[in-house]
């Protein structure tokens, strides 16, 4: 089942996030956020859970602009999947899903994010109709 994460989830998060980024010093995953976050009609964090274990997350956010007139965008980020849990749709599902509300809010286009060592995931991407070849992305750090 996938639904919007809650503040109970905390520890479960900070889990999955930990296998994307093992050696994260700056990694602080907050109730509070979460809640903030809930409560945000821009902004979800959305987990797969079965049986009281999360396996995945994705984060999404809408974004408004000027260009498309009313249409807003969709930003995907830290999507990830329970290593014990891969190969078994969790991510196809996550990404369904977000897709599945950018496109009952008419946003005009997906954006994602990844690290560009993460080759297999970026195979997953473009299975799931993401081109990398389109743009090139730029983080700075603050």
């Amino acid at each position: 089942m996938i639904r919007e994460a809650e503040k109970r989830d905390k520890d479960k998060l900070l889990k999955l996030y930990r296998m994307l980024v093992p050696n994260s010093k700056k990694m602080y995953v907050r109730e509070e956020q979460i809640e903030t976050i809930r409560h945000d009609r821009n902004n979800f964090l959305f987990v797969y859970e079965k049986d009281g274990e999360l396996m995945g997350t994705l984060t999404l956010n809408i974004c408004l602009e000027a260009l498309h007139g009313f249409r807003p965008y969709g930003v995907i980020e830290y999507i990830i999947v329970h290593e014990e849990f891969r190969g078994r749709n969790i991510g196809r599902k996550l990404l369904q899903h977000a897709e599945d509300y950018c496109r009952s809010i008419d946003c005009h286009r997906i954006m994602l994010l990844s690290s560009i060592k993460r080759d297999r995931a970026h195979q997953f991407f473009e299975r799931e109709g993401f081109d990398g070849l389109v743009s090139r992305g730029f983080k700075k750090y603050l």
